[in-house]
C-alpha cells in the first residue's frame, strides 16, 4: 500500500468549536479546506455528537450548535477527515513549500500538503496525582462526561457503586450538568474552592450575560442529588483492585488539606476528578512555534498575534484552547479570526478581511477572554500537588516512575522537564508526557524551579502511536501537488 495524497490551501487540525469556525471562515473566503480530527465525529468535547438515537443529549444547545456548524462547513465544501490520527507534521522546507501533515486513518497512511495550517487542537485534562489515583474506577472528570455522552441510550457509567465528582473549577459544574441530563445521580460533589457565594456573585455580576448559564448549571447540580463538600478535597482513593472508598478532607486556611478532619466514603464505584485543563501543544511544538507559560491559561500555550492568530512560524495559525484556556466562545471567535487570515495568506480573492470587521471580531474575543480570566481567578489551578505524595506514589503511569525516582533525578542535577525525562523515562511512554508533564513541573517547583523555567515535553516522532508500516509509507512518499 502507498500513502493517500491530498492537498489544500488550509488544513485545520481539530474539529471542535475553534476548528469548525476556522474551517468555515476559510472556506467562505474561497480557500480549499481540509479539517482533521482524531475522533469519529466532528464537534470536539463541547459539541460532541451523540453516537446513538434516543439519547437525551441530542437536543441540547451544544449538540445542536455543533450540528449547525458541521452542516455549514459541509455546505461550504469543507472536507472532513475524522477518525484520523495526526502522528507527525513538518514545516515548509523552503518559503514556497507546503506544510506536510502525516496521518493514519482506517489502517491507511495519508499525507496532506497544505499551504497554511490552523492548529485548533484544543485542551486535555491536567491530571494531578494523589494517593490511589491509579486505581481502576478513578477517571478524569472529562472522561466521565465523555463516557456518559457516548454510552448510547443507556447514558450510564460502566461502574457499580457510588459516584464522587471532585476537583476544582467550573468544568465540574458542566460535568454535573451532563449527569443531570443523563438522569444519573451523583453521591458526593467535592470542590476544592470554598463556597464564597458573595465573592462569586460579585464576579458574575461583571458578566451579566453569563448569569443564566451559571444558574442553569447550579440547578442541574441540585438535580443530581449530590451532597456538596465545598472547600474540601479528595485526599486518597482506596480499594482492592479497584476504587472502593475515598477519603475527603477539608482544606485549611493555608490551602492544605486538614487530614485530622478527614472522613471516608465507602461503597464508591467511580471517582471522577479534575483540576482543570492544559493546552494540547503537540502540533505547535512539533512545527517549532514559540510558546509561553501562564497557569491561568492552563500552563504552556502557543503564542499568537492578537489580531490574526498567527504564530511565530510563517503560515501556521492557532486558535482556541491551544492558545490558552478560555472556553467555547473565545475558541469559536479565535477560530474565525485564524481561518480568515489563513485563507488570505494563500487565496488571492478573499472576503471578510477588512480592518473594521477584524477589529469587531477581536473586541468580541477580548470580551469573552475577560470572562475566562474571571473564572481563572475564582478557580485557580493548583501549581503544586493538591495532596502531599509519598515517595512510592506513581507520578508517570506509562513508565511507572515514582516521586522518589524524580526526586533522585533532581538531587543529581535535573532542573528541567527534559532532564527529568532523560534521567527517569518519565514522559517517554504512550502519552508522551501529556499526563505527567504538570506533575514533573510540580515536583521541580517544590525543589525551587519555577514551571516557566522547567520547559515542556518536546514533541518528537511519532506524536501518537502508529504502525511502522504506516509511518514508512507516509514519510517516504514523494508528492508535490501542482
Amino acid at each position: 500500500m502507498t500513502a493517500e495524497h491530498l492537498c489544500c490551501d488550509v488544513a485545520v487540525v481539530g474539529a471542535g468549536p475553534a476548528g469548525l469556525a476556522a474551517s468555515l471562515a476559510a472556506a467562505e473566503a474561497n480557500a480549499v479546506v481540509i479539517c482533521i480530527d482524531q475522533f469519529p465525529r466532528a464537534g470536539g468535547q463541547y459539541h460532541m455528537q451523540p453516537n446513538a438515537s434516543g439519547t437525551p443529549f441530542a437536543n441540547t444547545p451544544q449538540v445542536q450548535q455543533g450540528q449547525q456548524a458541521i452542516q455549514a462547513c459541509e455546505a461550504a465544501n469543507v472536507r472532513f477527515l475524522t477518525g484520523a490520527e495526526l502522528f507527525w507534521a513538518e514545516p515548509p522546507k523552503t518559503p514556497d513549500a507546503p506544510f506536510r501533515l502525516h496521518l493514519a486513518r482506517d489502517d491507511q497512511a495519508i499525507v496532506i500538503e497544505a499551504k497554511t495550517v490552523v492548529a485548533a487542537t484544543g485542551a486535555m485534562e491536567r491530571p494531578m496525582p494523589f494517593p490511589g489515583w491509579t486505581l481502576p474506577g478513578v477517571i478524569g472528570a472529562g472522561a466521565g462526561q465523555r463516557l456518559l455522552k457516548t454510552s448510547g441510550a443507556t447514558c450510564a457509567l460502566p461502574f457499580e457503586g457510588k459516584t464522587v465528582l471532585a476537583g476544582s473549577g467550573p468544568f465540574l459544574l458542566a460535568v454535573a450538568s451532563t449527569f443531570a441530563k443523563a438522569g444519573q445521580g451523583i453521591d458526593h460533589f467535592v470542590e476544592r474552592q470554598p463556597a464564597a457565594l458573595w465573592t462569586k456573585a460579585k464576579a458574575m455580576l461583571r458578566h451579566p450575560s453569563r448569569l443564566p448559564d451559571a444558574i442553569a448549571l447550579l440547578r442541574d447540580l441540585s438535580r443530581t442529588g449530590a451532597r456538596r463538600h465545598m472547600g474540601a478535597i479528595v485526599t486518597r482513593a482506596m480499594g482492592n483492585g479497584k476504587v472502593e472508598a475515598v477519603e475527603i478532607s477539608p482544606v485549611g486556611a493555608n490551602g492544605q488539606p486538614d487530614l485530622q478532619q478527614s472522613f471516608v466514603v465507602d461503597g464508591v464505584g467511580a471517582l471522577c476528578i479534575g483540576y482543570g485543563f492544559q493546552p494540547v501543544i503537540d502540533l505547535t511544538t512539533a512545527l517549532g512555534a514559540a510558546h509561553s507559560y501562564d497557569l491561568s491559561l492552563g500552563g504552556w500555550y502557543c503564542g499568537v498575534d492578537a489580531m490574526s492568530g498567527a504564530t511565530s512560524v510563517s503560515g501556521l495559525y492557532a486558535a482556541g484552547e491551544v492558545t490558552g484556556l478560555g472556553g467555547a466562545n473565545p475558541a469559536r471567535i479565535s477560530g474565525q479570526l485564524a481561518g480568515l487570515h489563513a485563507a488570505a495568506t494563500c487565496v488571492k480573492e478573499t472576503s471578510g478581511l477588512n480592518d473594521t470587521a477584524i477589529q469587531a471580531i477581536v473586541t468580541q474575543l477580548n470580551k469573552h477572554r475577560a470572562f475566562a480570566a474571571t473564572l481563572a481567578q475564582l478557580y485557580p489551578m493548583p501549581e503544586s500537588f493538591p495532596v502531599p505524595l509519598a515517595e512510592d506514589d506513581v507520578v508517570c503511569r506509562c513508565e511507572d516512575v515514582t516521586l522518589a525516582d524524580i526526586n533522585a533525578a533532581i538531587a543529581e542535577g535535573a532542573r528541567e522537564n527534559l532532564a527529568v525525562k532523560m534521567w527517569t523515562r518519565a514522559g517517554m511512554g504512550l502519552c508522551q508526557g501529556r499526563n505527567c508533564g504538570a506533575s514533573i513541573a510540580a515536583t521541580l517547583r517544590e525543589a525551587g524551579v519555577e514551571p516557566e523555567h522547567t520547559g515542556y515535553n518536546r514533541s518528537h516522532f511519532p506524536l501518537r502511536p502508529v504502525s511502522a508500516r504506516i509511518a514508512k509509507e507516509a514519510l517516504t512518499c514523494e508528492f508535490s501537488p501542482d
